[in-house]
């Protein structure tokens, strides 16, 4: 149990100095090349899908409970 822990504790010490290498004017280097609506827009979608695709899965799960009964 012990090593596990110590493990995930490494494993997100070095994740987070992985991330935390990154210079920090990586927005302002994608609003300079216009990359950045393309990135909002990308999520956007991506968010967007996911709703939907939740919102279906709730009628269908919705309607075998019905059907069930």
């Amino acid at each position: 149990m012990y090593t596990k822990n110590a493990i995930l504790i490494l494993l997100f010490a070095s994740v987070s100095k992985t991330l935390s290498a990154q210079p920090a004017d990586v927005a302002s280097q994608l609003m300079e090349s216009n990359k950045l609506y393309a990135v909002i827009a990308v999520f956007a979608v991506i968010l967007v899908g996911l709703f939907v695709f939740l919102f279906y899965l709730e009628q269908r799960i919705r309607k075998l409970e019905q059907d069930n009964q």
